[in-house]
C-alpha cells in the first residue's frame, strides 16, 4: 500500500529536493505540488492525501493557519527555514519539523513516524440507520461507543481520555486518528490536546469552552476555525 503525499512550498528548489528524496523511499506516493495554501485547499478538496509536506513561510496564509483552518488535516510534516515555528507547529499535533537544507535522512526519519503512526490500530466506526458508534481499544478489551455519548477527548501525551456521559476511557489511540473516525458534523478540535461535542458545550469565552463545569481552552492555532465551527464570530 502507498500513502499519496504532497508537496506545498512556494520555493521550486524545495520542492524539488523534496520531491527527490520522496522517490526515494518505498511507502510514499507524490501525488501533487502546490506553491501555496490556496492551491493546496483545492487540491485536497478534489483528491485523496495521506500526507503532506507543508512550508510555513507562504504567501497570504502561512502553513501553520492552513493546517488549523482544516477540519480533518492529512498528516503533516512541517518543512521549514525557521526555528521560531516549532512550539506552535507541534501544538497542531504535526508528525515532524524539519530544517531547510533537509537532508534525505532527517526526512526519512519523519516519514518513519508516519508510517508508525499509520501502523498503530485505528477505532472502527460503524452506522446502522440513525446509530453511530465506534469500537475502541481500552482496558485489553474492545469498548463498543456510542458516537453520541462522547462530551470530549483529552490528549496527555502517551495515552487519551475519552470523556462519556458515564465514565472515563483511557486508550493509546491518537488523537488525530479518533478525530479522523468521528467525522465533521458533532465534533470540533479546539485545541492540539482536546477534541469537543458541540451538543454538550455550555458556555464560550475567550480562554475556551466550557462543559460539565470543566473549561477547556482554545489552542492558538485552532480558536479560529473552532469559533467558526462552533457559530461564533470573533470580536
Amino acid at each position: 500500500m502507498n500513502f499519496k503525499c504532497l508537496i506545498v512550498d512556494d520555493e521550486p528548489l524545495a520542492r524539488k529536493l523534496i520531491r527527490s528524496h520522496v522517490s526515494k523511499i518505498d511507502g510514499l506516493e507524490l501525488t501533487g505540488e502546490c506553491s501555496d495554501a490556496i492551491e493546496s485547499s483545492n487540491f485536497l478538496r478534489n483528491h485523496q492525501v495521506d500526507l503532506i509536506f507543508l512550508d510555513i513561510q507562504m504567501p497570504e496564509i502561512d502553513g501553520l493557519q492552513f493546517v488549523g483552518a482544516l477540519k480533518n488535516p492529512p498528516a503533516v510534516i512541517f518543512t521549514t527555514a525557521f526555528r521560531d515555528f516549532a512550539l506552535e507547529a507541534f501544538e497542531l499535533d504535526v508528525i515532524d519539523y524539519l530544517l531547510k537544507p533537509i537532508s534525505f535522512e532527517r526526512l526519512l526519519k519523519a516519514v518513519n513516524k508516519f508510517f508508525e503512526r499509520k501502523s498503530t490500530s485505528s477505532p472502527k466506526r460503524v452506522e446502522l440507520g440513525d446509530e453511530s458508534f465506534i469500537y475502541l481499544k481500552a482496558d485489553r478489551k474492545m469498548h463498543k461507543i456510542d458516537v453520541g455519548d462522547i462530551t470530549y477527548i483529552e490528549s496527555m501525551d502517551e495515552y487519551v481520555k475519552v470523556h462519556l456521559q458515564n465514565k472515563v476511557l483511557v486508550t493509546r489511540e491518537n488523537i488525530s486518528t479518533l478525530q479522523s473516525k468521528l467525522g465533521d458534523g458533532a465534533f470540533v478540535r479546539i485545541h492540539r490536546s482536546y477534541i469537543i461535542a458541540s451538543k454538550f458545550v455550555s458556555s464560550v469565552s475567550a480562554d475556551g469552552v466550557e462543559i460539565g463545569g470543566k473549561l477547556l481552552p482554545f489552542g492558538r492555532a485552532f480558536k479560529l476555525s473552532a469559533l467558526a465551527r462552533l457559530g461564533i464570530r470573533p470580536k
